[in-house]
């Protein structure tokens, strides 16, 4: 399988207001690294390039992380990169990541269209985005005032 070309975010980290902002985005970029046993070991230079901040601020969003017990921090030593242990319940590892549940996680809304095959990829969609526009065309038909 091919490597991701995104960060997947759970839900459950995006929903925390006790998180900045820069927690949860460095705490999605640790997902990214992490292996299927949730340990990463990027450098603080390299997360700080990558979330476009300082080595120091990357190490209070892990610091952060770490004290909502979202990781577990294992140093090593001068010169080489500390080891992360992200917590198992918030992992997402790619290997368990496929074109099918992709498409189908968190989703609620059964009128969205299925696009797991990849011969059709927009199956379903110009008759669901037809409805939608249906609906938000009448809302703003029936709101609309008439000039006198």
């Amino acid at each position: 399988m091919s490597q991701l070309t995104f960060a997947p975010i759970p839900n459950d980290i995006l929903r925390r207001t006790d998180l900045s902002h820069g927690a949860k985005l460095c705490c999605a970029r640790l997902i990214q690294y992490a292996n299927k046993d949730g340990q990463a070991f990027p450098k603080l230079k390299t997360l700080g390039e990558e979330l476009g901040c300082s080595p120091r601020n990357v190490q209070r969003f892990i610091a952060e992380l770490e004290d909502h017990k979202l990781l577990t921090i294992q140093q090593r030593g001068r010169g080489q990169s500390n080891i992360y242990h992200v917590d198992k319940s918030i992992l997402i590892h790619s290997s368990k990541l496929t074109t099918t549940n992709l498409s189908t996680l968190n989703r609620t809304d059964s009128s969205t269209p299925d696009t797991t095959d990849p011969s059709t990829p927009y199956k379903g969609r110009k008759e669901h985005l037809k409805k939608e526009i249906e609906k938000i065309t009448a809302g703003v038909v029936r709101n609309m005032r008439m000039p006198r």
